[in-house]
């Protein structure tokens, strides 16, 4: 594998498919080395899911997310 070539591909690809890659990568990643949590941010996942849990309306679907954004196919 060309890792170059391979990063040029998907540097050309719309911005949706490439947040699609990024989050497949890091799922992977997550799933062969689980990954550790400074304490700030533990701190702020904290802060981040109480503030989900106040509002709970106010959270977007990963769908939602990828139809706002810009040149979406």
């Amino acid at each position: 594998m060309n890792l170059e070539r391979t990063l040029s591909e998907l540097t050309s690809l719309p911005i949706a498919d490439r947040l699609r890659v990024v989050a497949s990568l890091w799922d992977s990643i997550e799933a062969d080395a689980p990954v550790s949590l400074a304490p700030e941010q533990r701190v702020e996942l904290e802060r981040r899911v109480q503030a989900h849990e106040k509002n709970p309306d106010e959270l977007l679907t990963w769908s939602e997310v990828l139809d706002q954004l810009p040149n979406r196919k």
